[in-house]
């Protein structure tokens, strides 16, 4: 009610209150507009002519402002009844013009309509309000079970923090992973499932983010699985704000990255380790060459710095490949036919220095890359010096061997012929007094003149001297023949032979001979007294080589023996059976000359003795007799 005239405003609230309703006296229009700006109203009934603003000029500005342009005005006035008049307040927005005096039932029915309209209106308002705020609420029911879905079909353990730090709620899977029952907070969190290392950062960092304004938590930490063990985590809590802006908690993640940590630890020792190596190690790209890894024995030893290293060529080093040799090189590795290289060049340091190196090639692949090439390196200068040392060496004890046994075979052979002489002047009396240590001389002079031979045949092997005098005979005849001069000396033993009658080829007899009785010999040695040797020659199937064998029924030989046994003093039983271990290294390169191989079978068990088999083809050429190279073995 507005109107400037107290008396007037008196007169319509006595009017207007049978309706029950509030009513607010305005005195002016002025006054009129604060009101409006601080509620609603569901009438106004103003006075036309007032101080100030008028009727008509509060109407005006009432109906230019949204929240009250509907606002329905009833004007009261006893000035004019002009139609005119009348007309302009309508024009202004009033949806009645009384005027003074009035029927006060009139006017309390017209203003009760506008009031019931009011409060309908309202109802209508607070329903669709009503109804505006359960959509909401379905939509952020529908939006948290959408929410708390996603994050427990999450891997990773996610928490969300009311401000304080409680936990509101935790996923499936951080229940799945500890097991344990709903923690209260992220302090307790700590205290229980944070390693004991680890607690007192983390929890000087948690409470390092809780500011006035929070700021974002990051740590790595170990967290306990249901089944004790710690595994390394990622721990993140980023702080919530409404649309307001206003702090509303926290979200919080732990990703695990143990497997990451370890991979990343193993790296570090693997790098530590590469870094103390003296070898080189070398990483680099298939199709560029560039260097993308060297680890700090190769910048030693090349004369750099690592970082000087890095994105060089590879063939800055390679002294002795150019780029097609060397890509020629890492083609078989890079199509899978073959897992490595190895193989023995030069690099050559910064002063311009060539290093001899012993190489190992390999290329890893990455998985989304093209891969790398892995060069493992090894100086190898001071292991040629050694070895260049040791061929000297060798070649110096060759030398003298071959030279002391020139120069015993002149003596022997004198004493050999004064013994012979000696015991022709005896005649028939040679068991007892003189006679017999002739006999006795002449023996040793024998086995020492085989010594001396055998020593040559070595000297002669290792120079690759050793040649053959070919000639086409029956091998069987000349294994009856070995046989039989060494049965004479074979004592309580039961020598066997099993030939063909006839069986011809091309080779050296008297090697042949040479090998046949050094088996034979050690067949014996090896042998109880008593005990039976076998030797048999026969033809191969096709008859182009032929097999001969010798079985004793000895002691037998070791399985972890039997290869050393063919190598230069090489022993199965030590000195317990006498000799020097030089008669199967001359027996195996004498067979081997001839294009033949032999090789040994025995259980190792005495009483069974060993088996030597030696293969031979029937037809030795020249070239074999006299190549100085080791020859292609028969299978």
């Amino acid at each position: 009610m507005v109107d400037d005239h107290p008396s007037n405003l008196l007169a319509l609230e006595a009017i207007l209150e049978p309706l029950g309703q509030e009513l607010v006296k305005a005195h002016s229009g002025e006054e009129a507009l604060k009101q409006l700006l601080r509620r609603d109203f569901a009438a106004i009934l103003m006075d036309v002519q007032m101080p100030g603003l008028d009727g008509f000029q509060t109407a005006a500005l009432i109906k230019q402002r949204e929240r009250t342009r509907t606002v329905p005005i009833l004007f009261l006035t006893a000035l004019s009844r002009d139609a005119a008049h009348v007309f302009k307040g309508y024009a202004h927005g009033a949806v009645d013009y009384l005027l003074k005096p009035f029927d006060p039932e009139i006017l309390r029915s017209k203003v009760s309509v506008f009031v019931d309209l009011f409060l309908k209106e309202q109802q209508i308002q607070r329903q669709a309000e009503l109804l505006r705020q359960r959509e909401r609420e379905a939509l952020e029911r529908a939006s948290e079970q959408r929410f708390r879905g996603l994050i427990d079909a999450m891997p990773h353990n996610v928490w969300v923090l009311a401000p304080s730090g409680e936990v509101q709620y935790a996923n499936r899977a951080w229940q799945e992973y500890a097991q344990v029952g709903p923690t209260a907070s992220v302090e307790e969190a700590i205290a229980t499932v944070v390693h004991p290392d680890d607690r007192v950062r983390a929890l000087a960092q948690w409470k390092g983010a809780q500011h006035a304004v929070p700021k974002p938590f990051e740590l790595e930490w170990r967290l306990r699985r249901a089944d004790g063990v710690y595994r390394w985590h990622l721990a993140r809590a980023v702080p919530q704000k409404d649309e307001e802006g206003t702090f509303t908690g926290w979200l919080a993640t732990a990703t695990d990255i143990d497997d990451k940590k370890r991979a990343e630890e193993a790296r570090a020792r693997f790098k530590t380790t590469l870094d103390a190596t003296l070898d080189f190690v070398l990483m680099f790209s298939p199709d560029t060459l560039a260097l993308t890894y060297a680890n700090a024995g190769a910048a030693r030893q090349l004369g750099y710095s690592v970082e000087e290293l890095l994105g060089q060529s590879v063939l800055g080093f390679e002294a002795e490949r150019d780029e097609a040799a060397l890509r020629a090189l890492i083609a078989p590795l890079l199509s899978g036919a073959q897992a490595s290289q190895n193989y023995a060049t030069h690099y050559r340091r910064r002063d311009g220095a060539r290093v001899p190196v012993e190489v190992v090639l390999q290329y890893v692949a990455t998985d989304g890359g093209s891969g790398r090439c892995v060069s493992v390196a090894r100086d190898i200068t001071e292991h040629l010096r050694a070895e260049a040392a040791l061929r000297h060496a060798s070649e110096a004890k060759d030398a003298f061997l071959a030279a002391a046994s020139h120069e015993l075979r002149t003596p022997l052979a004198a004493a050999k012929g004064h013994a012979h002489l000696a015991l022709l002047k005896m005649g028939a009396d040679t068991e007892t007094g003189p006679g017999k240590s002739l006999k006795i001389i002449n023996r040793q002079i024998d086995r020492m003149a085989k010594l001396v031979e055998d020593l040559l045949d070595i000297s002669r092997l290792q120079a690759g001297r050793l040649s053959l005098e070919l000639e086409r005979f029956d091998l069987g005849t000349l294994v009856r023949e070995t046989c039989e001069r060494m049965a004479v000396l074979s004592g309580e033993h039961h020598l066997q032979i099993q030939a063909p009658e006839h069986l011809e080829g091309a080779w050296d007899r008297g090697r042949l001979d040479q090998v046949l009785t050094n088996l034979v010999s050690n067949a014996i040695r090896y042998s109880p007294e008593g005990g039976t040797v076998l030797v048999q020659l026969q033809e191969e199937e096709g008859g182009d080589a032929v097999h001969l064998s010798v079985k004793d029924s000895g002691v037998g030989i070791p399985k972890e023996k039997q290869a050393v046994i063919f190598e230069r003093f090489g022993r199965a039983h030590g000195s317990r059976y006498g000799g020097l271990g030089l008669g199967l290294t001359i027996t195996q390169g004498i067979v081997e000359q001839h294009g033949g191989r032999i090789w040994v079978e025995s259980a190792g068990v005495e009483g069974q003795g060993s088996t030597f088999h030696v293969l031979l083809p029937r037809e030795t050429s020249a070239l074999q007799a006299n190549d100085t190279e080791p020859q292609a073995q028969l299978s």
